[in-house]
């Protein structure tokens, strides 16, 4: 029974599966599908065996509020205590509840946990659900930080050894191995040994591990330490009395895991804050925020915009429902008030940049990691900075991992970006943080100094706008500070295409760009390279995993241009398109010749 249900649970057209997660289309809850309670048995019992290295291992739970996150935990600890089990292991569950993922991966280094899972779809719907794994402490160990070069996963014994730093998703390769593990399962591997340990696992035996006394506990530290950790990175001690002198800040929860927590972690730093749609498990409104409102035609965010000015904000945030990522605005009542997500990645680049100069000298050459979808904008201000860029494929976890790998070779690292979201991964965070895009915005106003020494150097990389670095220093609003970063012309276009393949469709993209692109581009650029995003790494050629988008850098003096195609690992026949250049007069020319190479390749011309 449980492997026909498993063997259905994949088969379904609405499972995804990938490096970031599992998820589908559950409901509204409380339960959950059969089929998907036992893909979620299977996933932990796979996860566990590849990752359990002692007898006495320690796992965290923690989830969303979505109304099956319970449903989906539950199953989930039910296949960590077998899979746990077949190992001859007594596992410790410690169940977090709801909270943010930031905090949750905090949670797995404070406690020293040797893995943990967070279960959340993050911004999608709230009727669907899922789950994300985390690399477990052991994984921090000498060994593994001297040997960090590479994304590469292997398993020794049931030791699994990858670059992922601990608290953070498992690594792309790592999460590979567990989905194909469950596919093998499903295909009969294992399968006697799975019914088996599954089986002596009791509904009273899952309640009575996910409901210890002692959890509380757990979350307090991890909370402090999430703190500790955010002092040490922004060089500012958190404290309970600390006076609240900066913001205000308008937060928007919309009901989500940073319900009241984001709040009281702010204002430990001083930030006073006003919440709004904060009842945690009622959303106001669509989960994801970056979109337009079906009902008003409306951008989601320009509620946001409005309820800042309404409340005379300084700015505000609206958080996705497990709070790893933040939208800022500006206050005000129209869309001129939403600062786009490549404008944020920037602003944040720079002013960490800025405040690290300002810290003090160091010896380590200096470093940041951006996904391979940002805009060129932001390779300008990490430059401009004296900082090395390094590009990874899309993925949270590929920009997470490359940073941990040049610290362990002996990098400032200070930020990493994924651009078309505006996601930042701040100092030593192993994921993206919503409340500290808020931190860094109340922070940018409020240090003179900071403001200063950006616009020293942004008068050097934006030649043209105002120079603000003669003038006294005084407190800086927000709106002036976004406005001093540069922007390029930058357009993300939703494409669709007949059924291909992804390793096809790059083949195509790159014959028609030969043949009809570059002659018409020659007259404006030097050169173009084709360039190949594989995890960590740029790679000279494509070594089989076609999965990764293709993109085409195109060289002038003294400017760029890039063309990104990447197809949708959830969507059949949906592909997403970033152009963009650092002149405008380009990018009158390469967008439409852009969307003309794409309709060619994929055969709809």
């Amino acid at each position: 029974m449980m492997m026909s249900l498993l063997n259905s649970a994949l088969a379904s057209p609405d499972l995804v599966q990938s490096f970031s997660g599992v998820r589908a289309i559950l409901g509204l809850g409380p339960g959950i599908p059969e089929a998907f309670e036992a893909l979620c048995v299977a996933y932990g019992w796979a996860y566990v065996r590849a990752t359990v290295s002692s007898r006495a291992p320690v796992f965290i739970i923690g989830r969303d509020p979505r109304p099956t996150g319970e449903a989906v935990a539950f199953a989930l600890a039910k296949g960590f205590l077998a899979g746990a089990a077949s190992r001859g292991a007594d596992l410790r569950i410690i169940d977090l509840g709801i909270i943010t993922t930031p905090l949750a991966q905090t949670a797995v280094r404070a406690l020293g946990a040797d893995g943990g899972v967070m279960v959340t779809a993050s911004h999608n719907p709230l009727d669907h659900n899922g789950f994300k794994f985390l690399t477990g402490a052991a994984y921090s160990d000498p060994y593994y930080l001297a040997n960090a070069a590479s994304t590469n996963t292997s398993f020794v014994g049931s030791k699994h050894v990858q670059s992922a730093p601990c608290g953070a998703l498992l690594s792309a390769s790592a999460m590979a191995k567990v989905i194909d593990a469950v596919r093998q399962l499903a295909n009969g591997v294992d399968a006697d040994e799975f019914a088996r340990s599954v089986k002596q696992v009791t509904r009273e035996r899952v309640e009575c591990a996910l409901r210890s006394p002692d959890n509380d506990s757990p979350r307090v530290k991890a909370e402090r330490a999430y703190l500790d950790e955010i002092g040490r990175d922004w060089g500012i001690a958190p404290h309970c009395l600390k006076p609240l002198t900066l913001g205000p800040a308008l937060l928007d929860p919309n009901g989500g895991a940073g319900s009241g927590v984001v709040a009281r972690v702010l204002e430990h730093f001083g930030v006073r804050t006003i919440e709004i749609n904060a009842e945690l498990g009622f959303p106001e409104h669509g989960i994801d925020t970056d979109g337009i409102d079906p009902a008003s035609g409306r951008h989601m965010l320009l509620r946001v915009a409005r309820a800042a000015a309404r409340h005379r904000a300084r700015f505000g945030v609206a958080f996705d429902y497990d709070a790893d990522r933040g939208n800022l605005v500006l206050p005000g009542l129209d869309e001129s008030a939403i600062i786009p997500p490549q404008r944020v990645a920037t602003f944040n680049i720079g002013f960490a940049l800025a405040r690290h100069k300002l810290r003090g000298k160091t010896d380590k050459p200096l470093a940041v990691v951006l996904s391979d979808a940002t805009s060129l904008a932001s390779v300008r201000v990490a430059e401009s900075f004296g900082a090395e860029v390094h590009v990874v494929e899309t993925g949270e976890i590929n920009v997470v991992t490359k940073m941990h790998q040049l610290r362990a070779k002996g990098y400032e690292v200070p930020v990493g970006v994924e651009g078309p979201n505006g996601g930042t991964i701040f100092g030593s965070s192993t994921c993206r943080d919503g409340l500290q895009v808020a931190m860094a915005a109340a922070l940018a106003e409020s240090q003179p100094e900071i403001a200063q020494e950006w616009f020293r150097v942004a008068s050097e990389c934006c030649r043209g706008r105002e120079d603000y670095s003669s003038k006294p220093q005084r407190p800086w609003d927000l709106g002036m500070l976004v406005s001093s970063v540069p922007t390029n012309s930058n357009v993300m276009l939703r494409l669709s295409a007949p059924s291909i393949s992804q390793a096809e469709m790059k083949k195509r993209l790159e014959d028609v760009f030969v043949r009809t692109a570059w002659p018409r581009l020659s007259s404006r650029f030097q050169s173009y390279q084709f360039e190949n995003f594989e995890g960590t790494e740029c790679v000279p050629q494509r070594t089989g995993d076609e999965s990764g988008a293709w993109r085409v850098m195109l060289i002038a003096p003294g400017r760029r241009a890039f063309v990104f195609v990447r197809g949708s690992r959830t969507e059949a026949g949906v592909w997403r398109m970033v152009v963009d250049c650092d002149d405008a007069s380009d990018f009158a020319v390469l967008e439409p010749l852009a969307r003309q190479v794409f309709s060619q390749a994929a055969g709809s011309e």
